[in-house]
């Protein structure tokens, strides 16, 4: 089974199928039957006003779409760009497509100002001459 974290508690768990860890489940459930009752009494929200009068976090919310458990969730211009402020690629991304390449950019051009250092070069062919050099000067010295 492969480990995640937690998407409500942050720990690490054994994921079978859920994003939530087995001690978590009762509490999404719970927040799950919440953000149902609401959508069965209004229609047509969107994500973020859905979270509201359910009280419950928007990554619920989120989490149900997400998994396909609601599908009645409007989700078109509820998330902005986490850096410019306009309207976000999607409720994951939360970055404009603008911004998304001037980061991919960013990244490219941090990857190549990066330099690993070189380890010395090592003398392959000298060095068997050197092991035998100081071999000899042993069995001299000796």
């Amino acid at each position: 089974m492969p480990l995640a974290t937690c998407a409500r508690c942050k720990k690490m768990f054994n994921k079978v199928r859920s994003p939530v860890c087995p001690k978590c489940v009762p509490a999404e459930d719970e927040d799950m039957e919440k953000v149902r009752k609401v959508l069965n009494e209004e229609e047509g929200l969107g994500a973020e006003a859905v979270a509201e009068k359910a009280e419950v976090d928007i990554r619920v919310v989120l989490r149900m779409v997400e998994q396909g458990l609601v599908q009645d969730v409007s989700l078109s211009g509820s998330f902005s760009c986490g850096r410019c402020g306009a309207p976000a690629i999607s409720p994951t991304k939360r970055l404009c497509q603008a911004c998304l390449s001037k980061l991919e950019q960013e990244v490219a051009q941090m990857k190549a100002s990066i330099k690993l250092q070189q380890k010395p070069n090592a003398n392959v062919g000298n060095l068997k001459d050197s092991v035998h050099a100081s071999v000899e000067h042993k069995r001299r010295s000796t």
